[in-house]
């Protein structure tokens, strides 16, 4: 087996550990090479499924505590994500398969940006800027690249104008004004 092969269903320990800590189902790389193709692809998938529809992360990087982090991430529609900011970092998207919605906000929460990205499309959020995402099909599958190291509760910073998510109809008019602006 080569060392850039890595099979999510069947982790060899050598080569990909799983974070049992982690707020997803996380998995990161121990060695490289790291090849990420379809079939790895179809893994993450899977391991959604066998999970439940949880979200799945595979981080390319060793650990949380990595100056650089690039993830593949699988994020299921219908799912609140937050918006946040990063004090000290910036970040990218770039779309895999699917289709996401991405918004930025000034610190008022005014929506300064808003658009769908498809699969091969990139967006870039600045560094102590707020944003969100939405999955617009069942699923999307992004790499992200940021800075690390992942810093706890204190990576994302979330405005006080975002629901929190523990009322559902709060939340629930707050996603659906977001979809009015990228429809």
């Amino acid at each position: 087996m080569s060392l850039s092969t890595l099979s999510l269903i069947k982790p060899n320990p050598e080569i990909l550990w799983e974070d049992p800590g982690a707020k997803t189902v996380s998995f990161f790389c121990k060695r490289h090479p790291v090849r990420v193709d379809h079939a790895l692809i179809e893994e993450l998938k899977e391991i959604s499924k066998l999970r439940h529809g949880q979200n799945v992360r595979l981080c390319l990087h060793d650990c949380p505590e990595a100056a650089h982090h690039d993830m593949i991430i699988l994020e299921n529609k219908g799912k609140y994500y937050r918006p946040h900011k990063h004090l000290e970092k910036g970040e990218a998207f770039h779309i895999m398969e699917g289709r996401m919605g991405i918004f930025t906000f000034d610190n008022a929460g005014n929506i300064t940006d808003a658009c769908a990205l498809n699969s091969g499309e990139i967006f870039r959020v600045g560094v102590n800027m707020h944003h969100a995402i939405m999955p617009l099909t069942e699923i999307v599958i992004y790499h992200e690249n940021k800075p690390g190291p992942f810093l706890g509760d204190r990576d994302s910073i979330y405005p006080d104008w975002a629901p929190d998510g523990l009322d559902d109809n709060i939340t629930n008019a707050y996603v659906s004004e977001l979809e009015n602006h990228i429809r």
